[in-house]
């Protein structure tokens, strides 16, 4: 179900850098689209799924995901979230540069966000609510980027294998039997995945369970060695272990962060 889009007042930014908060209920999402300014698009509870036609991007609490201007990209949830969204005029998001990536949200980045969210639509940008936001923007720019990124090909090829993938993440087909599903060798394979996504074959598809593993945890009640099972690991541990080398934290400790 799709939730009507909604802009600053009269469709541009009233400040160089404006704010906007909603509420995005279950199931539900924003249609693809785009805008003249950037995005910071942050989830203060739940987790949000943003898809450009380069990627699928995965906004728990603990994370946020920079939108450059005039990229389209639609907005959904699962089970809910609580949408903040930092909107950076061109001139001001030159630092940020012009392609998505998620970064971590810090006490310092998320206490900022909230501060700004309290603010007039019309600030005074040249007194202290201005330093406060530029402020905002500094610590965007310096935020330590994460991996929770799916990229998406475009060689139909891949685009099949991948889709496939998607249905079933616990698929232990290696890639020289994908190569005679899809019809194509494993090498070509191999290739066109650095190529197009910048990961290899293996390094995707954990990526891809990385994502599910994230979704199934905040939206179930399922134990962490059911979800790692379902995901195609032969243990917990082994599961736990990937987890803590993508995130810095195990499965527990990192629900603890989000719950908290």
């Amino acid at each position: 179900m799709e939730v009507p889009l909604l802009t600053p007042p009269g469709g541009k930014l009233q400040r160089p850098i404006s704010m906007l908060s909603r509420t995005i209920e279950p199931c539900t999402g924003v249609a693809a689209h785009s805008h003249d300014w950037g995005q910071l698009i942050y989830a203060y509870s739940g987790v949000l799924e943003v898809t450009t036609p380069v990627g699928h991007y995965l906004v728990p609490p603990s994370r946020a995901v920079w939108m450059p201007p005039e990229v389209p990209h639609e907005v959904s949830s699962l089970c809910g979230a609580e949408l903040s969204s930092v909107y950076i005029s061109t001139c001001e998001s030159q630092l940020l540069g012009s392609e998505c990536y998620v970064v971590e949200v810090t006490n310092l980045l998320r206490e900022l966000i909230i501060e700004a969210l309290q603010q007039p639509v019309e600030y005074d940008w040249k007194g202290r609510a201005g330093r406060m936001f530029r402020t905002l923007r500094d610590q965007i720019v310096t935020a330590k980027q994460t991996p929770l990124h799916l990229p998406l090909p475009t060689d139909d090829r891949l685009l099949k294998l991948c889709s496939e993938l998607q249905r079933d993440p616990a698929s232990k087909r290696n890639l020289e039997s994908w190569g005679e599903y899809v019809g194509a060798s494993s090498r070509t394979l191999q290739r066109l995945f650095q190529k197009e996504t910048g990961l290899s074959f293996r390094g995707w598809r954990q990526q891809l369970r990385l994502q599910v593993a994230l979704q199934q945890m905040v939206s179930s009640t399922d134990s962490i060695t059911k979800i790692s099972a379902d995901l195609g690991y032969e243990s917990s541990s082994t599961f736990i272990a990937m987890f803590r080398q993508q995130l810095g934290q195990t499965p527990g400790e990192y629900l603890k962060s989000v719950r908290s």
